[in-house]
């Protein structure tokens, strides 16, 4: 196992969380990095990597808010261990396959993070913040397992023009 590309995740998580989620909201919707990066994580390596990571980038996510940071590192090294099991057991070939993943796992942090902050106007933040996130973040997804699969590259995309 290799930790170099796995510190430079959490700190990507860190300066992300930090300081350029405020950057790329729109209306007050942000992508969910740290869920998207541990299913990335979860999908591709294996399982104690991807538990571990999962756990790690719960403790960086969770240290802006220190109430919040048990539930973020209980959820997302769930959602790593969760998303390293379904990689072993469905077609990754597919994309849509890793993109509901993505989205399911999108979900279950906002609805975990939602019902711990408060259990009031539940449905109104789950349609006004943490369904357009998810959304956005199955976009950021779509684009990132295009490239990984090789479906866009610089050299198609030379060849349109």
């Amino acid at each position: 196992m290799k930790i170099i590309p796995y510190i430079l995740y959490l700190f990507l998580i860190a300066f992300y969380v930090t300081i350029f989620s405020d950057f790329v909201a729109i209306y007050g919707v942000t992508i969910d990095l740290v869920v998207f990066l541990v299913v990335a994580v979860g999908l591709f390596k294996d399982e104690i990597e991807a538990t571990w990571f999962g756990v790690a980038a719960g403790i960086v996510a969770g240290a802006t808010r220190l109430d919040l940071m048990p539930w973020d590192v209980l959820t997302i090294g769930v959602i790593a261990f969760a998303a390293n099991q379904m990689g072993t057991r469905i077609n990754l070939e597919s994309l849509l396959s890793k993109i509901i993943v993505l989205a399911t796992a999108v979900l279950l942090h906002g609805i975990v993070q939602t019902l711990v902050i408060s259990a009031d106007n539940f449905f109104y933040v789950l349609l006004r913040f943490v369904m357009p996130s998810m959304v956005y973040t199955v976009l950021l997804g779509v684009l990132f397992f295009l490239i990984k699969d090789g479906r866009i590259s610089w050299e198609k995309t030379k060849a349109l023009f």
